[in-house]
């Protein structure tokens, strides 16, 4: 999509995103572990096999003189004992659709700028927050969070806010005039300029910004490509870039691939952790909720472990997924080591309003509802089975144990059922239901009754029952029956 050159642009410049991640897993893992952390001081970088290139490197390979743009070979004699990581772009993107995610909370158009940066568009969002401060503000508190090396630049182009902050700059402000002092500060080689073009540019003298703005455009249109002259002419604010906002997926789907193999479920929790952190915010954009999510390790010597994580009650927040999850690993054998994770959620749920007054029932609601999926999580789906309402005026068989769960539907009838006027049926029937009557062996009295049961005849279990209200010498209530033949029975007990 093709905008005007006078809206205000915001370039978010992330070249260490690899380096990043990694450092926060290891300080995950590192936590979960509590042994010596070697990894944290260790020198690390990021390498690309292709261009035999260091990419990204931490502070300590900074110290030891290891540079970027450097060989392996080099940096390995600099350093005997580096950490080296291959480098992997989809990381990258990935790292910066979350961010994207996150970003959308609090501002409208963003740009992904594979593999290393964002666009935001800040002009249609000053009206909102007042000004470029307050904008800025609320953007690098979701930034923070992540805690990733970010540069960053506004400009009133997409391309000069890029170049300033792929200097490594942090620039924000809306002035045009200190705009274009830094600008003129910067270097061809860092612009989205063709580097053969680049070259014959500088053949002819141009060696920086200041001398391309020094000739009209005219005079390069015999000597660069289109792509190339498309770029100045864009640098220059002469055209607009051509755009594709970010519109967070349909379909939730994560991966996570570790610094090192890991043995122990409990030790992965913490990555878990920061894998639910990110879909908690994806939900959250979409005001969703989850019943079910899918956890799939990837060992390193064996098949994948896939793990279906349920909950009886629509949730989003990571704490109380991890809660569940944890349970369902206590059982979990790893046959070799994890060296990766992938969390996907197939189905969202929309988020309703709160329709219920203070004094309802929800939080019991809620309460039972995580306790039973706490239950699931520890004792396995099968084992837990729910006690479910049949229309059926036979006691033994009006309630039935299902281990089906009850959608969210039918828990919100029973709760309209609860709060409506209507007058519930069997007000008298006792809280607590033998398995089978036994025979009445005691004298009692009767204090109500009888009710006639007649029922059954369509699938040849046909009863014909008188009920009574009966007290015994003791005071116990119970629920008493006789049959056709004289014969006695307790059924349940009133409690």
């Amino acid at each position: 999509m093709q905008f005007d050159t006078s809206s205000l642009w915001i370039y978010l410049y992330l070249p260490n995103l690899q380096l990043n991640i990694q450092q926060a897993h290891a300080e995950q893992l590192s936590a979960a572990n509590k042994q010596a952390k070697t990894q944290e001081t260790a020198a690390q970088i990021v390498y690309h096999p292709k261009l035999n290139q260091v990419l990204q490197l931490n502070a300590q390979a900074q110290k030891l003189g290891i540079k970027k743009g450097m060989g392996l070979a080099s940096a390995s004699i600099i350093c005997s004992h580096l950490v080296v990581s291959e480098y992997k772009e989809t990381i990258a993107v990935q790292a910066l659709q979350e961010l994207a995610n996150q970003l959308y909370l609090v501002t409208s158009d963003i740009v992904i700028d594979e593999p290393s940066g964002l666009f935001l568009r800040a002009q249609n969002m000053l009206r909102l927050y007042g000004n470029l401060t307050q904008y800025w503000q609320v953007i690098q508190e979701v930034i923070n969070k992540q805690g990733y090396d970010v540069y960053y630049a506004s400009a009133y182009s997409v391309n000069v806010a890029k170049l300033i902050a792929k200097h490594e700059q942090r620039y924000m402000g809306d002035d045009k005039k200190q705009i274009q002092q830094q600008l003129q500060q910067c270097s061809l080689l860092l612009t989205d300029i063709d580097k053969k073009d680049i070259e014959k540019l500088q053949r002819i003298g141009i060696k920086n910004i200041a001398d391309l703005f020094d000739q009209p455009l005219s005079a390069f249109a015999s000597r660069v490509s289109k792509f190339s002259l498309q770029i100045m002419s864009e640098l220059r604010g002469e055209s607009a870039a051509k755009l594709r906002f970010y519109q967070p997926p349909q379909r939730y789907e994560h991966y996570l691939e570790l610094l090192y193999d890991v043995e122990l479920t409990a030790r992965l929790l913490p990555v878990i952790r920061k894998c639910l952190d990110a879909l908690e915010a994806y939900l959250l954009v979409r005001n969703g909720l989850a019943l079910s999510i899918h956890i799939t390790l990837f060992q390193r010597e064996h098949e994948p472990i896939t793990q279906v994580i349920n909950s009886a009650l629509p949730i989003y927040k990571s704490a109380h997924w991890l809660d569940i999850i944890a349970l369902r690993f206590e059982h979990l054998a790893l046959s070799s080591g994890v060296y990766g994770i992938t969390i996907r959620c197939e189905k969202i749920e929309q988020a309703d309003g709160c329709e219920s007054d203070f004094f309802s029932e929800k939080s019991t609601h809620v309460a039972a509802m995580t306790l039973l999926s706490r239950l699931k999580a520890k004792l396995g789906e099968q084992q837990v089975k729910l006690m479910q309402y049949h229309d059926d005026y036979r006691p033994e068989c009006c309630t039935q144990l299902s281990a089906k769960a009850v959608d969210n539907e039918a828990h919100k009838a029973i709760h309209t059922t609860r709060n409506s006027a209507t007058k519930p049926h069997f007000l008298d029937r006792p809280g607590f239901l033998l398995r089978a009557p036994i025979p009445l062996n005691a004298k009692v009295s009767i204090i109500d009754g009888p009710e006639r049961i007649a029922s059954g005849w369509w699938d040849n279990h046909e009863v014909q029952r008188d009920y009574f209200l009966a007290e015994s010498h003791q005071g116990q209530q119970m629920w008493i029956f006789r049959t056709l033949d004289e014969n006695w029975f307790v059924h349940g007990y009133f409690i």
